[in-house]
Parts: C-alpha cells; structure tokens; sequence
C-alpha cells in the first residue's frame, strides 16, 4: 500500500529551507562584533563577512551534484546524514577561534545546507502533486522570510550573553532535535521518479536564451536583497546602536518588510510583470536612499524596511516568472538555475558592498551608489514596460498534468 503525504510531512520539509535562513540572519547582529575580534588580519571585512556568505556559494556550487549522493545513498538517508553533519559543523565556531577555521566549518554547513534544500524539494515533489506540490513548494519559500524576522532577534539575544558572537552558533546543535521527526515521519518513496525531469523531451530543448537572462536578473536581485541583512548590522553600529540586543531587534523589524513585499505579490500577482518589477525596483532604491543619507538608527531602519518589500517583492516574482515561462515537466531546471543564481548573488553582495565601500569612503555611501543602481534598473523596467512586448508579459502557471 502506497503511504499518503499529508500536512505533517509538508510542514518537516518546510523546515529544512529554514536551516539555511539561520545562516545568515541569525549571524548578522553578531558581525560587528566578530569583526573587532579579528580586526588585527589583513582584510578582516572580507574573512568576517565570508563566515556570513561563504556557504552561499557552496550551495551554489554543489547542489547540481546533490542527485549523485541521492540516487546512490537515497533520500532519506542523504536528509538525515545532512543534518547530523550540520549540526555538528554548524555549532562549530562556539568552540574554535581560529577565523579560518570558523570559515572552514561554514564550508562544510553550506554542503550540508545544499543537501538539505534539494532533498527537501525533491522529496515533497516525490510526495505531492498537482497544485499541493506547487502550495508546498512556494510555502517552503516564503516562510523562511517569517523565521528570518525572529532569527535576527534570536542572534542579537543570544549575542549579548557571556560568550558573546559566539553563542549564536549553538543554536545549530539543536537542529538535532529535527532528526526524530524526519526518521518516523518521512519515508523513502518505493520506486521514485524525478518528476522535474520526466518527459521533459516532450516539451522540446530548454529554452535557454529566455530563462538565463532571468537567472542573472535573480543573481542581481539577490545581491540587493542581501544588503540589508549583511551589511544593515555594520551601518546601525556605526550609528549609535551598540549591543547585540538592540542591532538585533532594529535588524528584525527591517526584515518584516520581506512577508510584507511577499504578501504584496501575491496580491497583485495579477499585474504585468514589469509593472512589479518597476515597482520593486523602486523600493530598494528608496529604502538604500534613506539609509545612505540617514544619520540616525531609527531612520536607518526604516529606509531598510522599504528595501526589504523591494526584495520581498522581487524575489518570489523572479522565481515565478521562470516557472511561468516553462512547462510543467521543465521547472525543476528552472527553478534549480534559479536557486544557484540566488546563493551566488549572496555570496557576491558583502563581496561587491565591500569593494564600494572603499571606494567611496564608506559603507553608507556603498549603499547610495546600490540604491542609484536599483533606481536605474527601475526605470529600464519602466520604458520597457511601456513597449507592446514588454507590457504584454504575465505570469500564467501552467497546470502540471
């Protein structure tokens, strides 16, 4: 008898994105402070935001070569193995102080959040169909935005005791907790089939030339959309905030105008894409405007609150637009390219906001120059709108069949 997928188990692998959420906010009010720890190395920015980004690239990297481990060691195994590893290399740097070595045990979160994501999706398209596969899978996105907003506050908390940037890191020990779950609950499908890829030579070759620009499009937008939760912590200590505490709380209620934009997507979902586009884009340009020009935390907070709707706009329309864009057998490429267009973009934001700020004098100044950027972008968006091409582009999803 073929066992039936139920909420329970989309809820357990809507937990696994989350891990990679923890990631990055949970760190973020913490950077100030591991930053005046290893100020003594060269190019300390650069090692300092790497243990923040650098399993971005990994993900990146590593996830087309996910399926290998899964076809050989099955999916379950595979999620559990994951999980003990991430864990174990996750709590990691409460104990090292070494900064390469923290940057080394970061590397080996990110393979494992690699694993982690895929599976994940694998799994619940092994699981569901039709329109509760889709539910499932754009559910597994937007609620990581809802846990980020309590992982800042949880990473600033957790900073201000005894052991400082430190602290935050146990919190991935406790991911152990999740391994019963994933043991009892989830199973591993009798005869599974990748159903991102069967029959996909009934839809033709990939269409290439439409979706690549759309991915590098994502990796711009994710370089934006990481700017606040890399870089805002540096800006609100520069400016008067000065506990792990306060950055954290100041950090969380910027990072509630991500559910925001997301909701606002859904809403107007309806519209042509360039006019969201166009609308998105003007948001971060706003929200890095106040925050460049800004000389107060509470300023400076809200201006990050209007760029952070930009990037709950933008993200999820990108995502959606390439799935618009292909049919039902072809997504799993797509929605695959856009996931390493996303990690890649994070990776690159800190590394591209560092440079900036050298060059212009200063991280807030960096961010004016981003925020000019997004406002350039929005106007490109806006003209092309106005076209009969590119005002003509909807999202419409395919139903799977």
């Amino acid at each position: 008898m073929t066992r039936q997928a139920g909420s329970l188990q989309g809820w357990i692998l809507t937990t696994a994105p989350w891990m990679t959420v923890f990631g990055v906010v949970l760190l973020s009010p913490v950077l100030p402070f591991m930053m005046k720890d290893f100020a003594h190395h060269p190019n300390a920015q650069v090692l300092v935001t790497t243990v923040l980004a650098g399993p971005a690239v990994i993900i990146a990297l590593l996830s087309p070569f996910v399926g290998v481990l899964v076809r050989r060691f099955g999916r379950k195994n595979c999620l559990m193995a994951a999980i003990v590893v991430y864990a174990i290399a996750g709590c990691a740097p409460f104990w090292l102080t070494d900064i390469y070595h923290i940057i080394a045990s970061r590397m080996i979160v990110g393979a494992t959040e690699a694993i982690l994501t895929a599976v994940a999706t694998v799994l619940t398209v092994d699981y569901f169909s039709g329109r509760a596969r889709e539910r499932w899978l754009a559910f597994q996105f937007g609620s990581a935005s809802v846990i980020a907003v309590f992982a800042f506050g949880l990473g600033g908390a957790l900073g201000g005791l005894a052991w400082g940037w430190h602290t935050p890191f146990l919190v991935y020990g406790f991911m152990i907790v999740m391994l019963p779950l994933f043991f009892f609950f989830l199973w591993e499908p009798a005869n599974p089939v990748d159903k991102f890829t069967e029959n996909a030579g009934q839809s033709g070759p990939f269409p290439w030339k439409q979706i690549a620009p759309l991915w590098l499009m994502t990796m711009l937008a994710s370089i934006a959309f990481y700017v606040v939760p890399v870089q805002l912590s540096f800006v609100l200590n520069s400016r008067g905030l000065t506990t792990p505490e306060s950055i954290g709380i100041a950090s969380a209620i910027a990072n509630l105008g991500v559910p925001l934009g997301s909701f606002l997507f859904q809403a107007f979902a309806r519209q042509p894409v360039m006019r969201l586009l166009t609308c998105g884009l003007a948001l971060f340009a706003g929200g890095f405007a106040m925050v460049a020009a800004a000389t107060t935390p509470e300023i400076t907070v809200v201006g990050a609150f209007i760029a952070c709707v930009g990037g709950g706009l933008v993200i999820p329309l990108h995502l959606t637009w390439i799935m618009s864009a292909l049919p039902f057998e072809q997504r799993g490429l797509g929605s695959g390219g856009f996931a390493g267009a996303f990690y890649i973009g994070q990776f690159f934001s800190p590394i591209i906001a560092g440079v900036l700020a050298a060059g212009t004098g200063g991280l807030g100044a960096a961010i004016g120059v981003l925020g000019w950027a997004a406002g350039v972008a929005a106007l490109i968006a806006l003209v092309y709108g106005l076209t009969t091409l590119g005002g003509s582009i909807k999202l419409e999803l395919a139903e799977a069949k």
